[in-house]
């Protein structure tokens, strides 16, 4: 499969028509459009795996603010809620950062849930907080653009969360 899915890109072809051609002989179509997201071949990988570089970095610096926000203002409030916030940030960070380093589409999809969610929550604390919800909206702003950037460029085949079109042969929402 990896052999088919060079010398299509080496033709000239689309990941989206690559996609379409090769998805009949594959049982699983998340597992061909993984594959396909990671072969760059060309000099686009280099501003990918920068782009990607950078948005790992985005993920730990969030996770860092996150951190800290809750360590000054929950923990103080309520110790145990803070630490146990401190821990399920620490784990879905290393889940995050795993998912954005193998270049998995579940992983961009997920970091941008969580961006929009984060965005939420520091928009919701403004008035109590407002320079610490201003700098945690613009992280969590840039990070879920940038993921959904890259998500976009190396899995334009997919939709937001599967692989599935409606009956006009367009995307939906799963």
């Amino acid at each position: 499969m990896d052999r088919q899915i060079k010398d299509l890109m080496e033709q000239g072809l689309s990941r989206n028509e690559i996609f379409e051609q090769l998805k009949k002989q594959s049982g699983n179509q998340m597992r061909l459009a993984n594959k396909i997201a990671t072969f760059e071949p060309g000099s686009s990988s280099r501003q990918t795996a920068l782009r990607n570089r950078v948005l790992m970095a985005l993920c730990l610096l969030q996770a860092c603010f996150g951190i800290w926000v809750i360590h000054s203002n929950v923990v103080p409030m309520d110790e145990e809620f803070g630490w146990q916030g401190i821990v399920a940030t620490f784990v879905l960070t290393i889940f995050y950062f795993v998912g954005l380093f193998r270049k998995s589409f579940t992983g961009y999809a997920s970091f941008i849930l969580l961006c929009i969610t984060v965005a939420a929550g520091y928009v919701y604390f403004f008035n109590y907080f407002p320079v610490v919800s201003i700098v945690g909206v613009l992280l969590a702003v840039a990070g879920g653009a940038l993921s959904y950037t890259i998500k976009v460029r190396l899995f334009p085949h997919m939709g937001f969360m599967d692989v599935r079109k409606d009956e006009n042969g367009k995307h939906i929402f799963e």
